[in-house]
């Protein structure tokens, strides 16, 4: 779950770092806006909280996402564009993706354990790895940071 709210969030903030003219730099207010503007999105009744059936809808959006990212993942390992990934092809850079389940995840949004999920309990697990990736605490993850990151 921890890896899916990080990468909706990179997926999410990307853009509007790149278009920054910094694509390795993340600034911890754009995760926080576009985790904010997500949510207002995902909350359909707008009652300010996610139910089981918005965070599905949530979840499907963000399975897209990271399907489309897998398919051109795909695409670009499959050097001879046979379909198919050679153990060669696989091996330099293929790994096993699993699909979120939709009540396992509103388990770990649901700090409360209320069955909903507040714009709070929404951003707290994205918000809180940004900051452990921030080690300096300036509220941006330069790319060295992201590069420390990696090698923990």
């Amino acid at each position: 779950m921890y890896k899916l709210l990080v990468l909706a969030a990179g997926l999410l903030t990307g853009a509007s770092a790149a278009a920054q003219g910094v694509p390795d730099q993340t600034v911890r207010a754009d995760v926080a806006k576009s985790l904010a503007d997500n949510f207002s999105k995902a909350d359909a009744n707008n009652d300010g909280f996610l139910s089981e059936s918005e965070v599905q809808t949530l979840t499907n959006r963000v399975n897209q996402q990271i399907q489309a990212r897998l398919d051109q993942e795909f695409k670009s390992l499959d050097k001879d564009g046979n379909g198919q990934l050679s153990p060669a092809e696989f091996r330099t850079g293929a790994g096993a993706r699993m699909m979120q389940v939709p009540a396992v995840a509103l388990q770990r949004l649901d700090g409360n354990k209320d069955g909903k999920v507040s714009p709070a309990e929404f951003s707290a697990v994205a918000l809180a790895a940004f900051d452990r990736l921030d080690t300096n605490k300036d509220g941006t993850v330069s790319p060295e940071e992201k590069q420390a990151a990696t090698r923990r």
